[in-house]
């Protein structure tokens, strides 16, 4: 037992603990960052597009004609490249010396009405067969249509 002579003791602050070392691994440090190289080249272009091809041309138009003499023969024309050319054919392919054209028409139909109550013939024209039929009866003050011919282009 201590006796009041005896110095106190005291006890030794425990010991610091060791610095942890960091664990070896067996992969590689990451690399450095990469630097771009300066070069006095220009950067490639952006790659070029083609042109987009021409638009295709416009499709032709074509005339038509009919003409008519005065006792209802008739001559039709169709698909012709002029009004001319269309009214030149359906004066010649009429039968009779007497033909007149009563219509012209483009990309469409034509069409010739008789009235008998005034006699006469007239012509119409529309995007249709009936609708030229119509303007030809409306032109000629009522009556009834004869005949029509259409070009290749019309809206059926």
């Amino acid at each position: 037992m201590p006796t009041l002579a005896d110095p106190p003791q005291t006890t030794a602050p425990p010991p610091a603990p060791a610095p942890v070392q960091p664990i070896p691994t067996t992969e590689a440090p990451a690399p450095p960052p990469v630097q771009p190289i300066p070069t006095t080249e220009a950067p490639a272009p952006a790659p070029v597009q083609p042109a987009p091809p021409p638009p295709p041309p416009p499709r032709p138009n074509y005339y038509g004609a009919i003409a008519v003499s005065h006792n209802g023969a008739t001559g039709k024309a169709w698909n012709y490249g002029s009004t001319a050319a269309a009214d030149q054919a359906a004066l010649n392919s009429c039968p009779d010396s007497g033909c007149t054209v009563l219509t012209s028409f483009v990309n469409g139909c034509g069409a010739v009405a008789f009235n008998p109550a005034t006699n006469q013939y007239w012509g119409g024209n529309g995007a249709t067969p009936i609708a030229a039929e119509d303007d030809a009866i409306s032109n000629d003050g009522g009556g009834h249509w004869t005949t029509y011919v259409c070009t290749t282009r019309y809206n059926s």
